[in-house]
């Protein structure tokens, strides 16, 4: 799993090993990722901590064989890694651009690519991007042009890929959370105002959890849902239908 020291990467780790999942988690070197896993996971054995930055392709590579090493498998891709810098689109310079691309877009892709030749070999796997209520609509917040963008990329990805893979016994899913409780969310809101704001636009009257993302991870990778490919799942609280 991809993003691996943030919020909602860290309850989809607790998650996934609460059920009994074998979990390399991948982040920046900054994020000091192997030693928080020693020290979060001591108790799991099954927790692998790998310093990984997602625009590096040799990172990529060097990731997938580390944790091919010690598990021997791979049988499942959560993408979790993404970056959210506001800007308005007028005063936005082409670097935050091409960083918003380079994690969100083509890092997913890579790493999508990376893990599923593996799982090819396998004739089976499962990836889950996360994507966002932002690749169905603007209003989530202004300011965020260029992440839009990389996540509605990220959700015609997931359509691609499950129509290629599925002979191959590959499914490819999506969740889109909407406001999630993350030190990321409330990054965008500038103030209690603007909280308030958007929490009265969600139908179900509050933010979401990290845990009510990968719960949907967690049922888009179980037997479950092994007849579901090419979806994305909304966790929203019904934001966009309301």
């Amino acid at each position: 799993m991809t993003g691996a020291a943030g919020d909602i990467g860290r309850a989809i780790t607790k998650r996934f090993l609460s059920e009994g999942a074998r979990v390399a988690l991948l982040d920046l070197a900054n994020t000091n990722i192997e030693e928080t896993t020693r020290g979060s996971y001591a108790n799991h054995a099954d927790a692998l901590g790998i310093e990984c930055d997602v625009t590096r392709s040799d990172d990529i590579e060097r990731a997938v064989a580390a944790t091919l090493n010690h598990f021997g498998a791979i049988d499942v891709l959560i993408n979790n890694a993404g970056v959210a810098p506001m800007q308005a689109f007028l005063e936005t310079e082409l670097p935050l651009y091409d960083r918003v691309m380079g994690v969100n877009v083509r890092g997913s892709f890579v790493m999508a690519l990376a893990c599923a030749h593996q799982m090819a070999s396998q004739r089976s796997g499962c990836i889950v991007q996360i994507a966002s209520t932002c690749a169905f609509s603007s209003g989530a917040s202004k300011n965020l042009c260029a992440y839009n963008m990389s996540k509605a990329a990220v959700r015609q990805m997931v359509a691609s890929l499950a129509a290629e893979l599925a002979p191959l016994q590959i499914r490819v899913n999506a969740v889109a959370p909407g406001n999630i409780d993350t030190r990321m969310t409330r990054a965008c809101l500038l103030d209690d105002a603007a909280t308030a704001a958007a929490m009265a636009e969600i139908p179900l009257g509050h933010f979401g959890s990290p845990s009510d993302v990968s719960g949907a991870c967690a049922f888009l990778c179980s037997v479950d849902a092994q007849y579901i490919t090419g979806a994305t799942l909304l966790v929203d609280g019904g934001w966009l239908v309301r």
